[in-house]
C-alpha cells in the first residue's frame, strides 16, 4: 500500500478489489464466453508480479517478461487489463500500445455505446504488462484505468468497484475478438 495516505500503511498489502482483481474477472468470464468454434488460438494469461510497490531489490513485470522469455512462438497481440473496474470507469489510450490495435478496440467500444468510458484522447504513458511483448516485436495494447484513486491503498475494495465497469470491458473485449474472426 506505497500510495497509501497513511505511511504506516505502506508496507502493507493492498485489498486489490480492482488493482488486481479485475482483470482475472474479466479474463474468467472470457474464459466462459468466447464461442467454442472461434478460429485460432487465445490465450488468457494471468500474470503475477507486475507490480513491485516500491520493494527494494525488485523490478517491475517480472511474470510478463518471464513468460515472453519462454514463448516458442509469438501471439499476433497482446491485450493487458488491468484496473478495469473502477466505479468512475475512464479508460484513456496509453501512449505504449500498439496504435492501430487499440483503436480497433477502442471503435468497437463506441459501436457498443461505450465511448463515455473508452476514451479515444491519450493520457498516459504506463509501466505494465504489456510492456514486455511491445520489447519482443509483439503489438500489445493496455487497457487501464490509471484515474483509480485507490491504487496501491488499503483503500482498493469492493465498494469502490463496478460489475457495470467489467461488463463495458468485457463486452468490448468479445466484440472485438468476435470482429477478428470475420
Amino acid at each position: 500500500a506505497d500510495n497509501d495516505p497513511n505511511p504506516d500503511n505502506h508496507t502493507l498489502p493492498v485489498p486489490g478489489a480492482n488493482d488486481g482483481a479485475s482483470g482475472v474477472a474479466v479474463l474468467l468470464e472470457l474464459a466462459r464466453t468466447i464461442p467454442e468454434d472461434y478460429p485460432g488460438e487465445i490465450w488468457l494469461v494471468f500474470f503475477d508480479a507486475e507490480d513491485n510497490g516500491r520493494i527494494e531489490g525488485w523490478d517491475w513485470i517480472l511474470g510478463s517478461r518471464a513468460f515472453v522469455d519462454k514463448l516458442e512462438s509469438q501471439p499476433d497481440a497482446a491485450i493487458i487489463v488491468d484496473m478495469i473496474a473502477d466505479s468512475d470507469l475512464n479508460i484513456y489510450l496509453e501512449r505504449n500500445s500498439n496504435v492501430v490495435i487499440a483503436a480497433e478496440i477502442w471503435e468497437q467500444a463506441a459501436m457498443l455505446g461505450y465511448q463515455d468510458y473508452f476514451i479515444p484522447e491519450y493520457k498516459y504513458s504506463i509501466l505494465d504488462d504489456h510492456t514486455a511483448f511491445l520489447q519482443a516485436g509483439i503489438p500489445a495494447v493496455d487497457i487501464i484505468d490509471f484515474d483509480y484513486p485507490f491504487w496501491h491503498t488499503r483503500e482498493d475494495t469492493i465498494d469502490k468497484v463496478s460489475a457495470d465497469s467489467l461488463q463495458i470491458v468485457g463486452d468490448t473485449l468479445l466484440a472485438w475478438l468476435q470482429s477478428k474472426r470475420e
